[in-house]
């Protein structure tokens, strides 16, 4: 067994490595790609990968759809059962060209598909839920106080909202992205900024009718950069500053912050979460001020040009990403039944101005070749 284990091991390396060198595959990506795996081996009881076949296959199909989710007995959903075949079916489909499992059959791997039925389940559009524009000045105007921490968290949540950003990206944000005089951010991956797929994206700040945020932002940048004298590789928001209590008995919040990035997203997000409650408000993850933006721009009378401005400004190459199959381009149910419901079917509000017979058209065309005559 151990041999076994030590063989899938090798295989599973090489894999990964051909999904970073030749498919530039994210490491969140591979990470998906690698729970199907554990996922496939969990059932097999890490047995040789060389042993798949299409009985295994649907065998594992059924104990996936049985799988229940986590500290609950309610069953996995089927938008799960779909995204993990089709990593493993990817998996296999690869392995079965590599030098000592191509007896792998190719036609085998398709008993991984779903039908046809279960497909269009996992794959339909799923609500995007967001906050609010009011829910977000509540949550904004809520932070009170002038230390460093209140200041951070009120201008990193107004650059959020502003922007629409990732938060990975805002996280890594020096303060050389930010041109003040054009209000503009420039998420540069030469900066460290840590876009997704390693995209610039040049977004400038969206003006709002709600024009606080923005100011809340400027004065927190201005802070850092005349008060703190952060300069221009130091970090737009700063990780907290900790320091030893007395006779080293623990750590404490001292509400200031020092120049360094942080290491990961998961703090902020506790931040984001510890502000939400503190507003009395339903936490939003940071990510949902993306849905809220494309939300509130979606009803404006746009222009062919103006949406390629917005898809770009939030790193979209395509249009229909932003506004059609990341999930925006749909409209809310209660929106669409109000729509119906104010459509005038019967033409009751319709005027006729003008209507024209076919006699009436042969008389005016008469009338004019008499005139020209």
């Amino acid at each position: 067994m151990t041999n076994i284990i030590y063989k899938n091991e090798i295989i599973k390396r090489k894999f990964f490595e051909y999904l970073i060198n030749s498919r530039g595959f994210s490491k969140a990506t591979i990470g998906c790609y690698e729970k199907a795996i554990w996922l496939w081996e969990d059932f097999t009881n890490k047995t040789d990968f060389i042993g798949f076949n299409k009985t295994k296959a649907e065998e594992f199909k059924t104990w996936l759809k049985d799988k229940r989710k986590t500290h609950s007995e309610e069953s996995v959903s089927l938008s799960y059962c779909y995204d993990n075949l089709r990593h493993l079916k990817t998996f296999f489909e690869w392995l079965s060209k590599q030098a000592g499992y191509k007896k792998i059959n190719s036609t085998d791997i398709d008993y991984f598909n779903l039908s046809k039925g279960e497909v269009r389940i996992a794959t339909q559009p799923k609500g995007k839920v967001s906050p609010t524009l009011n829910e977000i000045k509540t949550l904004i105007e809520s932070i009170q106080g002038k230390t460093e921490i209140g200041m951070r968290d009120k201008a990193l949540i107004s650059l959020t909202f502003l922007t629409g950003a990732r938060i990975s990206a805002i996280l890594s944000l020096p303060m050389k992205s930010f041109d003040k005089e054009n209000l503009i951010i420039h998420q540069d991956p030469t900066y460290g900024v840590k876009t997704k797929f390693s995209k610039k994206i040049v977004s400038a700040l969206i003006p709002f009718s709600y024009k606080e945020p923005l100011n809340y932002f400027i004065e927190w940048f201005d802070y850092l950069e005349k008060q703190k004298n952060f300069q221009p590789n130091d970090p737009i928001f700063p990780a907290t500053k900790i320091e030893n209590g007395k006779i080293n008995l623990g750590y404490y919040n001292t509400q200031e912050v020092e120049p360094f990035f942080w290491k990961s997203t998961t703090s902020v997000r506790k931040i984001f979460e510890k502000r939400f409650i503190q507003a009395g408000i339903k936490y939003y993850h940071p990510h949902t001020f993306r849905h809220l933006l494309i939300k509130e721009i979606s009803k404006l009378p746009l222009t062919e040009e103006q949406k390629k401005a917005i898809s770009q400004n939030l790193g979209h190459e395509d249009v229909g990403t932003t506004f059609g199959s990341y999930g925006y381009g749909k409209i809310d149910e209660e929106r669409q039944v109000e729509i119906i419901r104010n459509i005038d079917f019967e033409g009751k509000n319709n005027k006729v101005i003008y209507q024209i017979g076919q006699d009436d058209l042969r008389q005016f065309i008469k009338e004019s070749e008499d005139r020209k005559s």
